[in-house]
């Protein structure tokens, strides 16, 4: 609401409709900049990225009539603020993005990554998280890189050529054994979500595990195998087996797996009633060792190393996993020679740390460098003008760890603790492309001057 009312009294305070708002000559500038910047950068990178920095400094403060229609009278509501600061993120990224990109031509790579972490942040669209994720392979950052490319392609219905080579590095990088096992499991939790369970790979089936049409075959002498299981009474199979007939393509070799050892007169009195030409899947405690339960399917592709369950009754889940196994991003021999030779690490990828209790925003990433260690504790010791010199030399020092507006929010704190409430307020009403957006109301009302 502090956002909004500030909007309208900008708006109302505003040149009128027809008259150019002062700002967007600023603006087109600042683009310009930016976009000569990346031209000169083969030539002359150091010039370039000045180019850049003066760039993203020009538009720094936040105008939101600058980047929004306005009524005749001025007046807005919320939505048209929250529109004008997508705006507002999108220009920021195009000038964030020149910054990184040529400190990463420069061979600053960590810092580069940071200016380009925020402007796919701002603007998160897939040519802007392929450049980050480059740039995180480049740091050794595999798995940061995977989850960045994850992001960049969500909303897109097909893999690029450029996104699946970037994302066969960054399963190079962070030593995985199948670069098209995670682009299957992206693509079936986007389309299938909890009607899918994912399996870590390999499916590897015990030794002495024969069909019963031949004693010797292996996963990977077809592209995508399907193992259903029946139950032992077989009581739905014949309704089971009916739609896997109806929705299995040819070319997917169809595998049934009796419940139990020794329990398979049912299942084979099915098959041959109905003359189904699938062969049973046979071996010691199989049911128990593939974790399957009965009436669900195991698809298997990737010569093992990509497979998902669905459960019965079957339908468009079905035909929507096959499709995903039958599709090919990435050229490759599994596992790849890089493979680490150990289960893939899906734990959580670590967050950008948050707002300190106190308010303060930190940088990027940890550990945190001894100067904001040591302006925060001069903060908390009421030595505000300290403070405020240690974060404006962190800002200063353009690594991005610190960017601009994080280092608006601090300034903002530390004049606030000086008494300057009014410049205070002002500072975080013109942000608008910090990571903590959420959080500026409330530091709003935390700077407000004292009294009523």
């Amino acid at each position: 609401m502090a956002h909004s009312l500030a909007l309208v009294v900008a708006l109302v305070l505003s040149p009128q409709p027809g008259s150019a708002p002062p700002g967007k000559a600023v603006v087109v500038e600042a683009e310009r900049l930016a976009e000569d910047a990346m031209a000169l950068g083969p030539r002359d990178t150091q010039g370039a990225l000045a180019q850049a920095r003066r760039a993203l400094a020009l538009t720094n403060e936040f105008d939101p009539t600058v980047f929004v229609a306005t009524g005749r009278k001025g007046e807005v509501v919320e939505d048209e603020f929250q529109a004008a600061r997508l705006a507002y993120g999108e220009h920021r990224a195009i000038l964030y993005g020149a910054v990184g990109s040529l400190l990463v031509r420069q061979g600053d790579t960590k810092a580069g990554s940071r200016y380009l972490a925020r402007a796919f942040l701002l603007d998160p669209r897939p040519s802007r998280g392929l450049e980050l994720a480059r740039a995180q392979i480049a740091l050794g950052q595999g798995r940061e890189a995977l989850g960045t490319v994850r992001k960049a392609v969500s909303g897109v219905a097909s893999l690029s050529r450029e996104a699946a080579s970037v994302v066969a590095q960054a399963a190079d990088v962070a030593r995985l054994p199948s670069a098209q096992a995670e682009i299957d499991r992206e693509r079936l939790k986007i389309t299938l979500g909890d009607a899918v369970s994912l399996r870590d790979a390999p499916v590897d089936l015990p030794r002495g595990t024969e069909l019963s049409s031949t004693p010797v075959f292996r996963l990977e002498d077809v592209p995508v195998n399907l193992i259903y299981m029946a139950e032992a009474s077989c009581r739905h199979c014949s309704a089971d087996l009916a739609e896997l007939q109806r929705l299995v393509p040819e070319e997917v070799r169809v595998l049934i797996l009796p419940e139990g050892d020794d329990r398979d007169a049912a299942v084979r009195q099915v098959l041959s009633i109905y003359r189904y030409p699938w062969p049973l899947l046979l071996g010691q405690d199989l049911s128990a060792q593939l974790g399957l339960e009965p009436r669900s399917a195991m698809i298997v592709g990737r010569g093992g190393w990509s497979a998902a369950i669905l459960k019965a009754p079957f339908g468009r889940e079905l035909t929507t996993a096959l499709a995903a196994f039958e599709r090919v991003d990435v050229q490759e021999s599994v596992p790849r020679p890089r493979w680490n030779r150990r289960p893939v690490d899906r734990s959580p990828l670590p967050s950008p740390p948050g707002l300190l209790e106190d308010g303060l925003a930190p940088g990027e990433d940890e550990p945190f460098p001894p100067e904001f260690d040591a302006a925060v504790e001069a903060y908390r010791a009421g030595d505000y003008r300290e403070a405020l010199k240690g974060f404006d030399a962190l800002e200063a020092r353009g690594d991005g760890w610190l960017l601009p507006p994080e280092a608006r929010l601090n300034r903002a704190l530390c004049l606030a603790g000086l008494g300057r409430h009014r410049d205070a307020r002002r500072i975080l009403l013109r942000t608008g492309d910090s990571r903590f957006e959420d959080a500026i109301d409330e530091t709003l009302e935390q700077v407000a001057p004292p009294g009523p």
